[in-house]
């Protein structure tokens, strides 16, 4: 291999990781149920949502299995829950496009009449897109639906 392929192969296999917390004065349930009702998911994010296919059988509405569709800036893509509960919501891209490996992670922590939601993104960028840039648009646009939902929550 030469050294200019190992060297794509090692910058290829870093990823990328944002993370934002916020307090938020409502119950897990409440985040939950907010978060996995997609199709207004466009109150958070600017992106549209639209569900392909529903839930696992036997799971909460919206909840592990669901798949839906995301469109952004003219781009679509489809993200499958996998794992949603009190305690967060995982999901992922299915396939490596806009970028590779997507995964997201939603957490929540209630402490008294607080839930502490943390969300994590981590994926690798494509060769045309520079990892920085990539970065500061997957952290603006997880901090804005942080915000905007504790606004809807804690209205000032």
């Amino acid at each position: 291999m030469s050294n200019y392929a190992v060297k794509k192969a090692k910058r290829d296999s870093i990823m990328l990781v944002v993370e934002y917390q916020k307090r938020i004065t409502c119950s897990t349930d409440t985040l939950l149920n907010t978060l996995l009702d997609h199709s207004n998911l466009d109150r958070f994010f600017n992106a549209k949502f639209k569900v392909l296919k529903p839930a696992n059988k036997d799971e909460i509405t919206g909840g592990k299995g669901c798949i839906r569709q995301v469109s952004i800036l003219g781009v679509c893509f489809e993200e499958q829950i996998i794992q949603a509960d009190q305690t967060g919501i995982c999901y992922q891209v299915l396939n490596d496009f806009p970028v590779r490996q997507h995964r997201g992670e939603i957490h929540f922590q209630k402490t008294g009449e607080h839930t502490q939601i943390s969300y994590r993104i981590q994926c690798q960028s494509p060769w045309y897109i520079p990892k920085f840039v990539l970065k500061d648009i997957l952290q603006k646009d997880i901090q804005q639906c942080l915000n905007r939902l504790g606004d809807m929550y804690d209205p000032r």
